[in-house]
């Protein structure tokens, strides 16, 4: 092949793969026993992980959500423990020395003084966690979250949720100039979506999704499993290599067939890169994966 034919080939490639590829996301219909399931981590955490996927990022008893911290256990957004009463429903919250390490936003994450170097002195609000700060999460009913709200005036704030019915929710709080962290309640099932206005400025919005049934589960279905199922499809690419969190690496014949379609699991309700490569072609991707969900890439 001569080298106007491979370059005239590399650029089909790289054009079909850009314009075709395509995420999507549905609930698993076909979940693993926790033997299976177990089995299915184990080329994700490694044989001598020493720990399951159900405990690797447990923090006070809470399911890991987020994604994995400076010392590999995931984060918790949510206790099932009631914050202790102070008398105020808004708290003043000091951030010097509570910086958090990682700030999870729009499908991407960043180091805190990054993000406060690009969108310092805006009014936001965000998911308070032990290590890191984020814009979503996922929680049992009753569970109790942390938020936290930036205004740089404070003052009167209007505070807005709405349910996935459509329900709207209107409360008025005095906020504290700064930071201000303020405590939510998972009281109804569905997506929950918070934001709110200060001196006429509005905070970008942040996303609870609320699983029904809490926990620990009572009689009937058990809960959703702690990973996610991803399998990248590709009618015209074939022998590639797919490296999950620049660390566990798959390929196309995996599963002894060269078809074009590489299956693997990930720990679930965590942040994960996807990053598919082969000679003249490499795409990356950086999202959220929920647990009990099955996503596929189509390339």
């Amino acid at each position: 092949m001569s080298l106007k034919s491979r370059l005239i080939s590399l650029l089909i490639i790289l054009f079909v793969g850009m314009a075709s590829a395509e995420w999507t996301e549905e609930p698993m219909t076909d979940i693993a026993g926790e033997g299976e399931a177990e089995g299915l981590m184990a080329g994700y955490y490694g044989s001598d992980a020493g720990s399951s996927p159900e405990t690797m990022g447990l923090l006070g008893g809470s399911d890991s959500f987020g994604a994995p911290g400076p010392s590999g256990a995931g984060e918790a957004y949510y206790s099932l423990e009631a914050p202790p009463s102070s008398g105020a429903e808004v708290q003043q919250y000091s951030i010097s020395g509570h910086e958090p390490s990682t700030v999870f936003y729009g499908g991407q994450s960043t180091s805190y003084s990054t993000y406060s170097s690009m969108f310092g002195g805006v009014n936001s609000l965000w998911i308070m966690g032990a290590w890191s700060w984020s814009q979503y999460a996922t929680c049992p009913l009753g569970a109790y979250l942390q938020l936290l709200a930036y205004s740089s005036g404070g003052g009167s704030t209007t505070f807005y949720e709405i349910y996935e019915s459509g329900r709207v929710e209107v409360d008025s709080y005095g906020f504290w100039p700064g930071y201000s962290s303020i405590s939510f309640y998972a009281n109804e099932p569905g997506r929950h979506i918070l934001l709110f206005i200060a001196n006429n400025q509005p905070s970008n919005a942040i996303i609870v999704d609320v699983s029904s049934g809490g926990w620990p589960p009572g009689p009937g279905p058990s809960p959703s499993p702690s990973y996610a199922r991803v399998t990248v499809r590709s009618s015209w690419l074939s022998g590639y290599t797919v490296t999950v969190d620049d660390a566990i690496t798959y390929n196309d014949v995996s599963d002894g067939r060269l078809d074009g379609i590489v299956s693997f699991t990930v720990p679930g309700n965590q942040y994960h890169s996807v990053k598919i490569t082969s000679p003249g072609y490499m795409r990356s991707y950086y999202r959220f994966f929920r647990s009990g969900y099955a996503y596929t890439l189509a390339m």
